[in-house]
This record gives structure tokens, C-alpha cells and sequence, in this order.
């Protein structure tokens, strides 16, 4: 009878450890973007105001090729302020 080879055994024991310590993963649900036109519409301001606010920084948003997209969550922590 042959014992078990013992890198085989600590590649295992290994593979077993950082299964364990792997935090579980989590799905994030994707958030509704908004456009430049539509955030000054749920706003109530300029398209203008939108991309100085966005350039400021006090506004912050996602370009996607030559599109400036605003997450809701942003919107409404502008509006909570």
C-alpha cells in the first residue's frame, strides 16, 4: 500500500483554506443612469448647470464614449444635501 502523495495533500489542504477564507460574494443590483437631459429634468435645471456641476465635481457621474451618464443614487444625494 503506497501513502498519499504529500503535495497532493498540501495543494488540498491549501485549495480548502482559501475556499474557506473567501468572503461570499455578493450581487450588486445594477443602478438606473440617467442622462444629462434627464437628470436636469428630474432636477429642474439646466442641461448647462448638469455638466458645470459635473465639472466641478460637485456632481459626479460616468462617461461612457461620449455620453455623460449620472447614477440615481448620485441624484439623490445631491438632493439630500
Amino acid at each position: 500500500m503506497t501513502s498519499p502523495d504529500p503535495v497532493a495533500a498540501a495543494v488540498a489542504a491549501l485549495v480548502t483554506a482559501l475556499q474557506a477564507a473567501q468572503p461570499p460574494t455578493q450581487t450588486v443590483a445594477p443602478q438606473r443612469m440617467l442622462t444629462v437631459k434627464e437628470t436636469a429634468e428630474c432636477l429642474r435645471c439646466s442641461e448647462s448647470l448638469i455638466y458645470a456641476q459635473l465639472k466641478d465635481g460637485r456632481l459626479r457621474g460616468v462617461r461612457v464614449g461620449r455620453r455623460r451618464l449620472i447614477a440615481m443614487s448620485e441624484i439623490q444625494r445631491v438632493t439630500e444635501q
